[in-house]
């Protein structure tokens, strides 16, 4: 999986606001998380353009905050396996709540 890459399948890159990078796997934990505001969302998203095993066993990308015009993306994971989830950033009545992990 690249970060990247599903990030921009997800969304358009000029409706990306702000992009807040924080740890890496399971063991490499700044000290605060890294945040990007539009003007510096292309240096966030090369730090995000990198190949990773999405599947069970350790986590092996950033965990992220991606503040889009109408959606949220955050990263999901279950039993180490990890994916980009897509939530609504506004309020509607018309949508379902849904589990972000196992």
């Amino acid at each position: 999986m690249n970060a990247k890459k599903t990030i921009l399948e997800l969304v358009k890159k000029e409706d990306i606001a702000a992009i807040s990078i924080g740890e890496k796997g399971w063991e490499n934990k700044p000290e605060k998380p890294m945040f990007f505001e539009k003007e510096e969302i292309d240096k966030a998203l090369e730090i995000l353009d990198f190949e990773f095993d999405s599947g069970y066993g350790g986590e092996e990308g950033y965990s992220v905050y991606v503040w889009a015009k109408d959606e949220i993306i955050v990263k999901g994971t279950y039993d180490g396996a990890e994916w980009y989830e897509v939530i609504p950033r506004n309020p509607d009545k018309d949508i379902m709540p849904t589990s972000i992990g196992g």
